[in-house]
């Protein structure tokens, strides 16, 4: 895959990044051009609209009032409240100093701002800890406005940058504007909630930065997937092709009563272009000899399709529906073996079972995808749901390098890991696929892109962000996102990889 032009940074990044810019720009540069951004976008938005603005003590607080500042120069009507405080940093005591007469107002935020602009300027990325009794009380009062625009500057206060933990009382942003790079903790876990749309705006540094190592994992860097990342999803056939041609997939999964996980990440395998599917059931006396809706996958016993030698299979997918019995980890512990040299991807149960019996996964020749939600990650890593989610670019990273594979840690703003530590957040998907199924769907989508001979990295990023991209796509038509089921994300998918030219970014 190539370099996306959409970076992430963390905060070890940004502030190296940061201290570039400073050593190379004049003095009091970043922050009028950070004030100058957000009057631009609410003047292109919002004219005619009062505004409101929260500050608070640092150099985020710095860039709301010089806002304040040029909105009033542009004869916008502006308001604003500051959290008290003993000493502001230099650059924003030159905004405070500069600030006009008759903005300021004393109190707590109060009245009503429906119709108003009101801008979240009190904490940027700096905020390592809970949010004090007058923050949360500013911040509830700006939530609760109906019909007002809600804008934060950089990141909404309360919301960490990195991680995406959203503190009590987070600003809840119509709007994120934010400033150098784009923040990770804007797309994973709460940020999708509490950032809305989210606006880059690099402050004239292009040049400044443009020397710093953008792919060095030392300093915290990543990429957000989005549809210019994912070409190879969208190279058109040729027509002197054969079902040969596309690789052949086999799913083992299907344990006692489970039989439709592996059913759904057969049928999303061949919708999404696998040439030839195998399914072997893991049940011991399976009923299903045909799947009478997808009568061209190709149904097994899982005894029979392991001992099949002959069948070409390029790709594994293991894991759906599997179960965790003893006779599930016999399963496992077989298709591993068969697989070591085969590209394999590796869901669900298959996950636990590796988790509880480590020795029996043997060592490996070829990639392999480990598709984890929290919980299983958590298992796999030894530690408990919390301490994911409390990272999960830096735990989606340790599992990576603990499996030496690649890793797709499940979940709002999933997060994909190289073996060797690259890392991206998935800008694409929904609340819709919070159902059962999906996560099947996911993992067969991402074994027929393997078995059509994407590489590894385009594969998984590819499929990602497909998988999520189908769920939006399904809402923008008005099919979820309550209700949405994972068979619909199949042909969303599908639907998807044969229009290029959709909308979805």
């Amino acid at each position: 895959m190539a370099a996306t032009s959409h970076p992430l940074f963390g905060s070890t990044a940004l502030r190296a990044l940061e201290h570039a810019a400073q050593s190379a720009l004049p003095p009091h540069t970043l922050m009028p051009r950070a004030a100058q951004a957000a009057c631009l976008l609410i003047l292109q938005r919002w004219r005619g609209r009062p505004v409101t603005i929260l500050c608070g003590p640092g150099n985020n607080g710095g860039d709301g009032l010089v806002l304040a500042r040029l909105l009033n120069q542009a004869s916008v009507p502006v308001r604003i409240w500051a959290l008290n405080v003993d000493k502001r940093p230099a650059d924003a005591e030159r905004a405070w100093r500069d600030l006009p007469r008759g903005l300021l107002q004393s109190g707590d935020p109060k009245g009503d701002a429906k119709g108003a602009v009101i801008v979240d300027a009190l904490f940027g990325i700096g905020l390592h800890r809970d949010l004090d009794a007058d923050t949360r009380r500013w911040l509830a009062w700006a939530n609760e406005q109906e019909g007002a625009v809600r804008v934060a500057l950089d990141i909404p206060t309360g919301l960490d940058a990195d991680t995406g933990e959203a503190r009590e009382g987070t600003f809840m942003a119509d709007v994120t504007l934010t400033f150098l790079r784009d923040k990770p903790g804007l797309h994973t876990r709460s940020g999708q909630d509490h950032a809305g749309e989210v606006v880059v705006d690099m402050l004239g540094t292009d040049a400044v930065t443009a020397a710093l190592p953008s792919d060095d994992q030392s300093i915290g860097t990543g990429n957000l997937i989005r549809r210019a990342d994912c070409k190879t999803l969208f190279v058109s056939r040729k027509h002197d092709t054969h079902k040969g041609s596309f690789g052949t997939l086999a799913v083992l999964g299907g344990g006692h009563g489970m039989t439709g996980a592996a059913l759904l990440a057969s049928r999303a395998a061949l919708h999404l272009g696998a040439g030839k599917v195998f399914v072997g059931l893991a049940e011991a006396n399976p009923a299903l000899s045909c799947d009478l809706l997808q009568p061209e996958l190709m149904l097994r016993p899982a005894a029979s399709l392991l001992g099949k030698k002959d069948a070409g299979i390029g790709v594994w997918v293991v894991g759906c529906g599997l179960g965790t019995d003893q006779g599930a980890a016999d399963w496992l512990a077989a298709t591993l073996h068969a697989a070591r040299e085969t590209p394999t991807v590796v869901d669900a149960d298959a996950l636990i079972l590796m988790a509880a019996n480590p020795k029996r996964v043997p060592a490996r020749k070829a990639a392999w995808v480990l598709t984890p939600h929290p919980r299983e990650a958590a298992q796999l890593l030894g530690c408990d749901t919390a301490a994911i989610q409390a990272n999960r670019v830096a735990q989606a990273r340790r599992l990576a390098a603990k499996y030496s594979a690649w890793v797709v840690l499940k979940g709002a703003g999933t997060v994909v890991s190289s073996p060797d530590g690259r890392w991206s957040v998935n800008g694409s998907g929904n609340a819709g696929l919070a159902t059962a199924g999906t996560g099947d769907v996911l993992a067969g989508m991402i074994g027929a892109l393997l078995a059509q001979g994407l590489d590894m990295d385009d594969a998984v990023r590819g499929g990602v962000w497909l998988h999520g991209a189908a769920a939006q796509d399904l809402s923008a038509r008005g099919i979820g996102p309550i209700g949405l089921t994972a068979g619909e994300v199949i042909a969303a998918a599908r639907d998807l990889r044969n229009r290029p030219e959709n909308g979805v970014t």
